[in-house]
């Protein structure tokens, strides 16, 4: 999985999660007992889920270590499991903060995503905890924004953060009507 968030080329579900490694490398690994507990401990969805709350979860995917891992891991998936589990009801008190952006500065929807003077306020709603990565991924999959900002906006943190969202959009499996339907209530 770290491969698949720190290496633009490696798709987790192109190859199954599979990387090339002996079985005697990986034993030989200071890290090895960890896993293996956590493969004791949890079934193979919840060992996926634990390592990509993690990477969601990190500053920077590429560069999380065992030892962030076995110091918050638990709490990123109970933190990950909580975000999934209520995810229209997070997502519906997301809107109404943009809304109330929209409200406040006076501007309209479209301007949200308007990155002529830098990153656009949506992504600051994010970069500032105020949205979540799952929102700003959503309105991705709806309105498909994105490519437009990787066309515009040429910094290290948009490119690290770019990275990161096209790499946890394929776990997110939505029902895009139904987010359409909700984003189109809330703004129309």
């Amino acid at each position: 999985m770290k491969q698949h968030f720190s290496n633009e080329k490696y798709d987790f579900f192109k190859y199954d999660g599979k990387v090339n490694a002996k079985e005697s490398t990986y034993q030989q690994r200071n890290d090895f007992y960890f896993f293996e507990s956590l493969a004791r401990k949890l079934t193979p969805i919840e060992i996926k889920e634990y390592l990509l709350s993690n990477f969601v979860y990190a500053d920077n995917p590429s560069k999380v270590w065992i030892g962030n891992i076995k110091r918050s891991g638990k709490d990123n998936w109970i933190k990950w499991q909580k975000q999934n589990q209520n995810l229209s009801y997070n997502f519906k008190q997301d809107l109404n903060k943009i809304v109330s952006l929209i409200e406040a500065r006076g501007c309209s929807f479209n301007d949200l995503f308007d990155c002529t003077y830098g990153h656009p306020p949506l992504l600051k709603l994010y970069i500032r905890k105020e949205i979540s990565l799952e929102t700003v991924i959503i309105l991705d999959m709806v309105l498909g924004f994105m490519l437009r900002w990787d066309q515009r906006m040429d910094d290290p943190l948009w490119s690290a953060l770019s990275l990161k969202i096209k790499k946890y959009k394929p776990f997110m499996s939505i029902p895009v009507k139904d987010y359409k339907k909700l984003m189109k209530d809330t703004f129309i």
